[in-house]
């Protein structure tokens, strides 16, 4: 799923997290979900990386996640993002495929 942001504007997301029956997967002690933003997929260090998101919303069925203006403050263009889980015995899964994190540049500015 594609995601645009305005450059140094707070971000809401949401994270719908199903095992492989469709069943709401909720996460255990040790549990992470990360989430994820590079420059471009062959990059090795994120600009954006938000991990142990655990905050779920059972009303809604989603875990909730917040970028902050400070970490949206990036360059204007196109980035790739992916969302993975690390179980707290070390498995490792992706839970999206990479999809565009696109930032967008601000016209009005605060004085």
């Amino acid at each position: 799923m594609l995601i645009i942001v305005r450059k140094a504007s707070v971000f809401y997301g949401k994270i719908n997290l199903t095992d492989e029956n469709g069943n709401t997967f909720i996460l255990s002690d040790g549990d992470e979900l990360i989430f994820s933003v590079k420059k471009s997929l062959i990059q090795n260090a994120p600009v954006i990386i938000r991990k142990s998101l655990h905050d779920y919303d059972l009303i809604n069925g989603v875990y909730p996640f917040t970028l902050s203006a400070d970490e949206t403050n990036i360059p204007h263009g196109t980035y790739f993002y992916d969302i993975a889980l690390k179980l707290s015995n070390g498995d490792f899964y992706h839970v999206t495929p990479a999809d565009q994190f696109i930032v967008k540049e601000t016209v009005s500015r605060k004085e």
